[in-house]
């Protein structure tokens, strides 16, 4: 086993035993609804039989106790939680949960994370994407991290995450949401899922926002195009720990093939705070990621609800052409902060 498979294993189980504690201020109760999960598929996923992730014969999907972790997914769904509708922003966002592709953090970085979005007026969508499988009652998570690079291991996940926005904006109107305004934000592994979405060849089938937080493409970058191209990427928002082992270099170098390129993302390091903090609590400053995250997004146009004061910068502001949110335009067109 090499040490940044060693280090990652390590970073996942430590992100385990941190506290629950969650981080959300004190908002009105039944101020959302969850819906009956959504299966992507509508039948048995799409997984190639030659794709290394398989073992020979059948696999249950297990939890731990107390249900925070999962493993072995085979059949992929989404949550949907939905805000009541005084507070519908019109906003969506899709989670992905970390894991290394061999179990998934749904509680601190899905479920949780969906909550204190939805409470706040923001329609949340929690991916629960395949896993690598593992079988037999001692099966061991470190080896099967050393089984396929971490690309090759995510590719149902970022399949099934481009599958969630797909529905998601076929749903729109059920979901009560705006389909030109669909937010990713994944953790880890899931940070690779959404970040290869962003980059999807498809340009409609993309996310109109994007926030890995502590991870990014893995395996390589692909080529990202320019940020004055036709295909340009949609905003981005990155956070990390600088006291990271796992993946540092790589968000480091996502950051800087961006700014290269004629992005500028909203960047948060935070000086400490590790691999895995999600929604958990560490005494850190990474524990205000979540703040941070809402407010890029009330500065992109997405906190508000129809027929509220508009709550971006006023223009003009920067040094830049359009002011603080950069080049006017974007993708899908007709929204907000389409510039990045």
């Amino acid at each position: 086993m090499t040490r940044t498979t060693s280090l990652f294993v390590a970073g996942l189980i430590a992100g385990l035993a941190s506290p629950a504690v969650a981080q959300q201020p004190a908002v009105a109760p039944g101020a959302y609804r969850t819906l009956p999960a959504v299966s992507l598929y509508g039948g048995p996923a799409p997984t190639p039989a030659d794709w290394p992730g398989r073992v020979p014969g059948p696999v249950e999907e297990v939890a731990t106790q107390n249900g925070g972790v999962l493993f072995n997914i085979t059949e992929p769904s989404y949550t949907a939680f939905i805000p009541d509708a005084a507070r519908n922003t019109r906003t969506a966002v899709v989670i992905a949960p970390g894991g290394g592709f061999r179990q998934l953090s749904i509680d601190s970085e899905g479920n949780r994370v969906a909550v204190w979005l939805a409470e706040r007026g923001i329609a949340s969508f929690v991916v629960k994407y395949r896993l690598v499988q593992q079988t037999g009652p001692n099966f061991s998570m470190m080896a099967r991290m050393q089984d396929m690079p971490m690309n090759v291991a995510g590719a149902p996940a970022v399949e099934d995450t481009l599958k969630t926005l797909a529905l998601v904006r076929e749903r729109a109107d059920e979901y009560g949401i705006d389909p030109a305004k669909v937010v990713a934000i994944g953790f880890s592994a899931g940070a690779h899922a959404v970040a290869m979405a962003a980059l999807a060849t498809d340009v409609a089938a993309r996310p109109d926002f994007v926030a890995p937080i502590y991870g990014g493409p893995f395996g390589g970058i692909p080529p990202i195009p320019a940020a004055d191209a036709a295909d340009k990427l949609p905003p981005i928002f990155l956070a990390m720990a600088q006291d990271d082992p796992l993946v540092g270099d790589d968000v480091r170098a996502f950051y800087a093939e961006l700014f290269a390129k004629g992005y500028r993302p909203e960047t948060h390091l935070y000086m400490s705070g590790g691999h895995g903090f999600g929604m958990n609590e560490r005494r850190h400053t990474s524990d205000h990621f979540i703040d941070q995250f809402y407010d890029w997004l009330r500065v992109q146009g997405l906190t508000q609800k129809p027929g509220d004061p508009d709550m971006r910068p006023a223009p003009g502001r920067g040094f830049g052409p359009g002011g603080p949110g950069g080049p006017a335009g974007g993708r899908r067109g007709g929204g907000p902060g389409r510039g990045q």
